[in-house]
C-alpha cells in the first residue's frame, strides 16, 4: 500500500474514533441531565408579586415595611394567585393617573402617617408605581404591595416599583409612602394598571387650607389620562368640619375646557363629562386658613 492510502486510511480511522468517543459520551450522562444552557422548567416566574427598579435600573428583594435595605439585591418577587386569562381585552390599554407635589410626614413623628393610594386591577397584567422626588428634604419609604403578599418596600429618593397579578379576578394594590426618619419630601406618584373602570383611592392625605406652613399638605392635584369614557369622578371627604374649597378640571389639549368649581362642605361627590382619550389636570384645595391638620380621603376614578 502506498504512503498516501495509509495516509488516507489514517485519517477515516480517526475520525470514526472521534465519533464513537462522542458516543460514549453522550450515553454515560444520566437520562434527563440537564444541559449548562438549558432553561430550567417554569423559568417564566412566579404568578404573582413585585420588583424594584431604582434610578440606576436596579432591582430589589421583596421586604416588609419594617426592612430598611437599600435596593441593591437582586431582583425577586413574591407569589401568589392562581393563573388564569384575561378578563379585560389586551387593546383596552394602561389606566395612566399621576398624583403631584404632595409632601409626606416624617417616620420619626409620632403624628406621622404613611400616605396611600389603593387601587384594583382587572385580570392578569403588571402594574408600576414611579415615584419621583422633588425636594432634598431626605428620602422616602416607598412600598408597593400586591394582593395578600408581603409588601415590597425601598427606601428611595425616586425609583419604579412593578407589581404582577396573574388572577382572572380583580387583584388589589396598595401603595405607601413616608419619609425615612425626620425626612419630609415633596414627591410625584405615577400609576399605571389595567382596570376596565379605574378608580384609585388616596387616604391619610392632608387638607391643611392656605396657611400651612408648608406647601404640598394643602389638598391634592394631578393629571389622568381619559380613554373611551369620557368622564372622571372625585369623590372626597374631609371630616365634620365644612370647608370652602376650590376644584378644578382642566383639558391639558385645550386648556380652555374644562373650569373650576368653588363650594362649601365637609365633602364633593361629582362626575364630570370629559373629551375621550385626553389627559386631564385635576385640583382639590383647602381654601380657607386652615385650623392645623385636616385628613382627607378622595378617589378620583374615569372611564
Amino acid at each position: 500500500m502506498t504512503d498516501e492510502r495509509w495516509k488516507t486510511v489514517a485519517i477515516v480511522l480517526a475520525v470514526v474514533l472521534a465519533g464513537l468517543a462522542l458516543i460514549v459520551v453522550a450515553t454515560s450522562l444520566p437520562s434527563g441531565s440537564p444541559s449548562k444552557t438549558a432553561a430550567p422548567s417554569g423559568s417564566a416566574g412566579p404568578s404573582s408579586g413585585a420588583v424594584a427598579s431604582g434610578p440606576e435600573g436596579r432591582s430589589a428583594e421583596p421586604s416588609t415595611e419594617a426592612s430598611a435595605a437599600p435596593a441593591t439585591s437582586p431582583s425577586a418577587s413574591a407569589s401568589s394567585g392562581p393563573s388564569a386569562s384575561p378578563t379585560v381585552p389586551p387593546t383596552a390599554g394602561l389606566a395612566q393617573i399621576t398624583f403631584s407635589d404632595f409632601r409626606l410626614d416624617a417616620k420619626s413623628d409620632p403624628a406621622g402617617v404613611a400616605r396611600t393610594f389603593t387601587f384594583k386591577t382587572d385580570g392578569p397584567g403588571n402594574v408600576t408605581a414611579k415615584l419621583t422626588g422633588k425636594s432634598p428634604q431626605g428620602t422616602t419609604r416607598f412600598c408597593l404591595k400586591v394582593g395578600k403578599t408581603a409588601p415590597l418596600c425601598r427606601d428611595w429618593h425616586g425609583g419604579t416599583l412593578t407589581g404582577t397579578t396573574s388572577s382572572k379576578t380583580q387583584t388589589t394594590f396598595v401603595v405607601t409612602l413616608i419619609g425615612v426618619g425626620i425626612a419630609t419630601p415633596t414627591v410625584d406618584l405615577s400609576l399605571a394598571f389595567r382596570a376596565a373602570a379605574p378608580a384609585v383611592t388616596l387616604t391619610n392625605g392632608t387638607f391643611d387650607g392656605t396657611a400651612s406652613a408648608f406647601t404640598g399638605l394643602n389638598g391634592m392635584s394631578g393629571k389622568v389620562k381619559v380613554r373611551s369614557g369620557g368622564s372622571i369622578s372625585t369623590k372626597a371627604d374631609w371630616g365634620a368640619k365644612p370647608f370652602d374649597y376650590t376644584y378644578s378640571l382642566v383639558d391639558l389639549t385645550e386648556p380652555t375646557a374644562g373650569g373650576v368649581y368653588p363650594g362649601t362642605g365637609t365633602g364633593i361627590d361629582r362626575t364630570d363629562p370629559v373629551t375621550p382619550s385626553r389627559s386631564y389636570g385635576f385640583s382639590l384645595v383647602n381654601s380657607e386658613t386652615g385650623v392645623g391638620t385636616v385628613p382627607l380621603t378622595m378617589t378620583i376614578g374615569w372611564k
